[in-house]
């Protein structure tokens, strides 16, 4: 924890330096008061008889030894209270928890005004699939903070604001209490390679099964995606996102798919000198989710903080950009050291070798996830993804002046697109043994989302091989 602010001696004298009859207009959001509220009972005591003077009046509640309430209902055997300091346009709420000496805590609530009504209308939409935007006293998840409040129960409520009701806290919430309580799918956990130096023994023991699953339903054309989506920080871990050398933090400029402990895969022209434009890639990151939050929360559950490698050797396929334009989009990256697989990082399995896409997928779609460029052209910060159906190669050769290999396959045409960034990217067939299908290559004169145009990636099955005879304990 860093240091805090300088204090003045009370908070009854800093009140009379600011020579404010409402509390509201006084500082208090920058300010620790841990060690104020911990000097001396009679300073809470000169703080009461300050507050009657304010506007508008504060009634002390009878449990609350030292301190001030306007909300009786929040007060507890265990002389617990909460302040309340109303302003015009409540906006964010911060909690201050310390201990009054041995005589009672007080639990502060500071209602600060912010001008930051954008943000708060961005909060309103930000409720993921399977939750609601519901009041705070409705959600079993945050129950326990109205008999047990505590400063980081304040902070994930404040993250999960998904209204700017002035009294009436509302929160993104999955289980709420006389209604529909959300369900969240499992993501398998990974087990330890054998690393025996067989490239398919580096793979997960998880995929060697998926893939036996896979090569059974292909030949009997058996569609194994489930219909459902599992939209919390676990729902896409295995999607790296890769970092280019710049003056200050890393350019964040394509995807990659782990797909074991040690080794992720990418498009070629992500990794190639001439397609970069002389870029280096310095990190690969992995567990990313915001890449503009320090910590990325969901209701009351952080994922741990993202892990970044450095490449430690490139492999790029020997037939990239050759037979075709951006043919053999492939690379295969071997990272400095091995990912902590812990479910927000893990493994993607590979399909079986020379599978057909429709076997795999059987009339379903696949999602494709990236922070590539959105329709407004703006870069998202966080991870995005689109579902998008499979086109054959009839249809979407010709927009190709009829170029398309094998080993590329064609999904969208309906709007919802990869794009700029998305490059390297997984396309997954999702379920509950997902599949890397395919890698994020290459779209129409570099537009995206065009009505009725496809883009190509590059078709994993058919590398499958490569893949794995390039992989090395």
């Amino acid at each position: 924890m860093s240091p805090p602010l300088p204090l003045p001696t009370t908070i009854l004298s800093h009140l009379q330096l600011q020579k404010t009859t409402k509390l509201e207009s006084t500082n208090l959001a920058h300010h620790n008061y841990h060690q104020l509220l911990a000097k001396e009972h009679t300073h809470a005591t000169a703080i009461k008889s300050t507050t009657r003077q304010l506007h508008p009046p504060v009634r002390l509640g009878a449990a609350c030894a030292g301190g001030w309430s306007q909300t009786p209902r929040y007060q507890t055997r265990r002389e617990r209270c909460v302040v309340e300091f109303f302003s015009v346009e409540i906006r964010h709420i911060h909690l201050l928890e310390t201990m009054i000496t041995k005589w009672a805590m007080v639990m502060v609530v500071v209602m600060v005004v912010t001008a930051d009504a954008t943000r708060l209308a961005r909060q309103a939409s930000r409720c993921r699939s399977g939750q609601v935007c519901t009041p705070l006293r409705s959600c079993r998840t945050y129950q326990q903070f109205l008999t047990n409040p505590t400063a980081e129960l304040w902070r994930r409520i404040r993250r999960a604001s998904c209204s700017n009701e002035r009294r009436n806290i509302q929160v993104c919430c999955s289980d709420v209490i006389g209604g529909t309580t959300g369900t969240t799918p499992t993501i398998p956990t990974d087990t330890t390679p054998t690393n025996t130096g067989s490239g398919e023994s580096l793979l997960p023991s998880k995929c060697r099964r998926a893939s036996r699953v896979a090569r059974a339903a292909t030949q009997l054309n058996i569609p194994l995606v489930v219909n459902g989506e599992d939209s919390n920080l676990k729902e896409l871990p295995w999607t790296a996102i890769l970092g280019y050398n710049s003056r200050t933090e890393p350019f964040w400029g394509c995807g990659g798919t782990l797909i074991s402990e040690q080794y992720v895969v990418t498009a070629a022209h992500c990794v190639h000198q001439t397609h970069t434009q002389g870029a280096t890639l310095e990190v690969v990151r992995l567990g990313e989710y915001d890449v503009s939050s320090v910590e990325d929360c969901f209701e009351l559950t952080c994922a741990p903080a993202p892990q970044d490698f450095t490449p430690e050797q490139i492999i790029l396929h020997p037939d990239f950009d050759t037979r075709t334009e951006v043919s053999d989009d492939i690379a295969l990256i071997r990272l400095n050291k091995k990912a902590t697989l812990n479910g927000y990082v893990d493994a993607l399995c590979l399909p079986p070798a020379g599978a057909g896409v429709e076997g795999l997928l059987g009339g379903r779609e696949a999602e494709v996830a990236g922070w590539g460029l959105t329709e407004t052209g703006q870069r998202p910060t966080v991870l995005q993804k689109a579902s998008l159906p499979f086109v054959n190669k009839g249809t979407c050769n010709p927009h190709y002046d009829n170029t398309l290999l094998p080993e590329q396959i064609c999904f969208g045409g309906l709007a919802q697109d990869s794009c700029k960034g998305d490059s390297g990217g997984p396309l997954v067939r999702r379920g509950s043994n997902p599949l890397l299908i395919g890698i994020v290559s290459r779209g129409l004169d570099k537009r995206c989302g065009l009505i009725g145009i496809p883009a190509v990636y590059t078709h994993v099955a058919a590398y499958r091989n490569w893949i794995t005879d390039n992989m090395r304990a």
